[in-house]
């Protein structure tokens, strides 16, 4: 069924064969890309905006901020407190992400300091009251 000796039925060129081998639609049947049919997979189609990772202070915030209920109630709050609110700010600027653990770390330095607070009105009230 060869229309030329020596080429088989389906070799490019050959009637009723494709003129691409690899099965590229010819200009002007549906589906024909007007720049070529050669393309990169996935150069053109995105998966969508990805929120960026969190960052080391927004997870340090949150850490130091549960540590900061358990052990030294004086320090850890504050430090989570600080690195709270910097990675806040870098997530809002949109240079890291993690807003919401920056978040969960200044609320947790916040209550961390208020226990440390009001431990210390405790100690101080108790001492005047027993001298």
């Amino acid at each position: 069924m060869a229309d030329e000796p020596g080429k088989p039925s389906g070799a490019p060129g050959a009637e009723g064969a494709p003129a691409d081998p690899w099965g590229a639609p010819a200009e002007g049947q549906p589906g024909a890309r007007p720049y070529g049919t050669h393309y990169a997979p996935g150069a053109g189609y995105g998966y969508g905006w990805q929120a960026p990772l969190p960052s080391g202070q927004a997870t340090a915030s949150m850490v130091l901020g549960i540590l900061g209920l358990l052990f030294l109630p004086l320090i850890l709050p504050v430090i989570a407190l600080c690195l709270g609110v910097s990675a806040r700010r870098k997530a809002d600027r949109g240079e890291a992400g993690g807003r919401s653990q920056a978040v969960a770390g200044i609320v947790l330095g916040i209550i961390g300091c208020a226990f440390a607070l009001i431990g210390i009105i405790i100690i101080v009230i108790s001492t005047v009251a027993s001298v």
